[in-house]
């Protein structure tokens, strides 16, 4: 009975070990490769305590939880800054990186130049991780030339195979990320906005890659590189240094926009741009007197080198900045074209100056000598006719603040020639933001597009539009304006002059721009308007040898219903003589009454 045993176990014993004779023979098929498809994902979480530092996840900021996907596209991770020349500029915003970057290891196989069709990147750190880091210094692995995709999924394995590892002097942006999180916003539109796939020990992972510019790296003898920095000016709501201050306060903004005064360096077209920015903080109390980088770097610094944080700037739009009227273009004015002019048209006999040509209103057809009602001798000036309806003048003023936009041009959309110019203004008080550059805003459009509030007032203002260069020298009250005026004509400078002799002021209607007010003139022609030649052609009658009219005004600046436009009435030159003030005028023949609204603001009363 033992011996049977025996020889059993003999046989047994000889069986095993013929089966592991021919184990040994079989050979070792190795690594096989993982389908990423059905590979296990890691849990990220960027604002646990241990990854976030300036978005750190608490019961009240409503940060995603961990694996949650994350919305980029909104607040708080997305902000609009302004770029180093004034430039609308939008970046995203991910936290607070080390300068150090983290190794991605990127496979090619032996003798090819592209990696290797299929693989995913390999890092060996997540947010969270010591030593992560969004940005990573590409490192170049050479495989077998018979090497199978995602055979290799982890640093380790890289490591165990000891296959060549090359140091590359390119570090990239790629923020790991929960699955499913999005960020569609990039500086270049051939960029990829999805997600890409890949391995961390073994398991899945995704991140973005923000390509708006390579970033290249001088690598040290050792070890990883450090990321290209570049500098951000930025200001909060409650200053660093008070209870409350820095990131926790918010960054200050216009109003109840987006837009902060936060200033980058460098956007992704200057050659020293980088991403991760070194961020100083600026005195909020300069925040209006920044809207460039020149301008933030002369704002009061109140601290430097706060932290860096990566914010790649994923759109650059031109900004509205304030406009030199010295340098824009000046608007062409023509008041005796066809369009503009009525008793005054250019022709080749009158010799009425050219488009844009200065006009010299001190001189002949441009100024007459009347009477007043009392007999007065009175000079005014002539700007031919005008319509009833006023046009808009917008005149900007800053929030509670009772004077205008040192500085601003007022803005006016029309000029002679436009159909519904008039030289007589209805005033529109616009108010900015407190933050508002004089001569940001330079046309009607751009105030509209703006939205500021728009107060229609019941002041009209009588400001002829003129050639620049034109001269009109007299006026009623010594202490008025003479010269030329500059305003804003769809982002072009025009000239006017100001008549301030009487306030001139109006019943608004409902809607619209208001009529201007009205006074009467009794005019007379060298012939009556009703013979051939007759009316403002053949000019107005003088006393022989002067320049002395017997045109006669109703009311003088200081007359409660004293108004420049004047509705003309023509009296018959034959009672010429015997017209000498408004109730002798009213006494002549009246040959035509309401026969124009003419522009002629009274400059003298003797």
């Amino acid at each position: 009975m033992k011996m049977k045993l025996f020889i059993t176990l003999i046989g047994f014993l000889a069986v095993f070990a013929a089966c592991e004779k021919d184990d040994d023979m079989m050979p070792d098929p190795g690594p096989t490769p993982v389908d990423p498809n059905t590979a296990e994902k890691a849990v990220i979480d960027r604002f646990s305590a241990e990854a976030g530092h300036l978005m750190v996840r608490d019961g009240s900021n409503g940060l995603p939880e961990s694996n949650q996907a994350i919305d980029f596209d909104q607040g708080p991770f997305i902000t609009q800054g302004i770029g180093p020349g004034g430039e609308v500029v939008k970046y995203y915003n991910f936290d607070i990186q080390p300068v150090k970057a983290a190794p991605i290891y990127a496979l090619f196989r032996e003798g090819e130049s592209s990696p290797v069709s299929g693989q995913l990147n390999i890092i060996d750190v997540i947010p969270g991780d010591e030593g992560y880091n969004d940005f990573w210094h590409v490192n170049k692995v050479t495989v077998p030339t018979d090497y199978v995709a995602n055979t290799i999924t982890s640093v380790q394995e890289i490591m165990d195979m000891d296959y060549p590892v090359e140091r590359t002097n390119i570090v990239v942006n790629c923020p790991v990320v929960p699955e499913g999180s999005t960020a569609s916003m990039r500086f270049n539109s051939s960029e990829p906005k999805g997600l890409i796939n890949g391995w961390y020990k073994g398991k899945l992972v995704f991140y973005f890659t923000f390509e708006e510019k390579m970033l290249t790296v001088d690598l040290p003898s050792s070890g990883q590189p450090d990321v290209p920095v570049s500098d951000i000016l930025v200001t909060f709501n409650i200053n660093p240094d008070m209870e409350g201050g820095g990131p926790p306060s918010g960054f200050v903004t216009e109003g109840m926009t987006m837009q902060t005064h936060n200033v980058v360096q460098t956007i992704p077209t200057d050659a020293g741009y980088s991403p991760l920015w070194d961020v100083d903080v600026y005195d909020n109390m300069d925040f209006n007197m920044v809207y460039d980088w020149m301008s933030a770097s002369n704002a009061n610094v109140l601290a430097m080198g706060v932290a860096l944080v990566n914010c790649p700037v994923v759109s650059v739009e031109e900004g509205n900045l304030p406009v030199d009227p010295d340098m824009a273009s000046k608007a062409s004015i023509d008041r005796f074209s066809a369009e503009a002019g009525h008793l005054m048209v250019r022709d080749d006999m009158n010799g009425l100056p050219a488009a844009n040509e200065p006009v010299n209103f001190d001189q002949g057809p441009f100024i007459t000598k009347g009477l007043g009602p009392n007999g007065e001798k009175v000079q005014y000036y002539n700007f031919d006719v005008m319509p009833l309806k006023s046009a808009p003048i917008y005149v900007l003023f800053k929030e509670g603040e009772s004077t205008p936009v040192e500085g601003q041009l007022n803005i006016i959309d029309v000029i002679p020639g436009d159909e519904g110019y008039s030289d007589f203004w209805h005033v529109h008080k616009v108010t900015v933001p407190d933050y508002y550059r004089a001569n940001t805003v330079t046309s009607l459009a751009e105030l509209t597009a703006m939205g500021y509030p728009n107060e229609r007032t019941n002041l009209i203002v009588n400001c002829p539009v003129v050639p620049d260069g034109s001269t009109a020298e007299l006026r009623y009250k010594p202490e008025n304006t003479n010269g030329l005026i500059r305003g804003w004509y769809k982002d072009m400078v025009v000239t006017y002059f100001d008549f301030s002799e009487k306030t001139l002021t109006v019943e608004l209607p409902d809607e619209g721009h208001p009529n201007a007010p009205v006074s009467d003139i009794l005019v007379t022609f060298n012939i009556n308007p009703d013979m051939e030649g007759g009316g403002p052609p053949s000019d107005f009658v003088t006393e022989m040898g002067t320049d002395q009219t017997h045109n006669v005004v109703q009311t003088v600046p200081e007359d409660d219903m004293y108004s420049p436009l004047w509705n003309v009435n023509v009296y018959d030159n034959a009672d010429f003589d015997m017209v000498s003030n408004w109730m002798s005028a009213m006494n002549a023949n009246i040959l035509g009454t309401g026969v124009a609204l003419v522009n002629c603001p009274i400059v003298m009363v003797e």
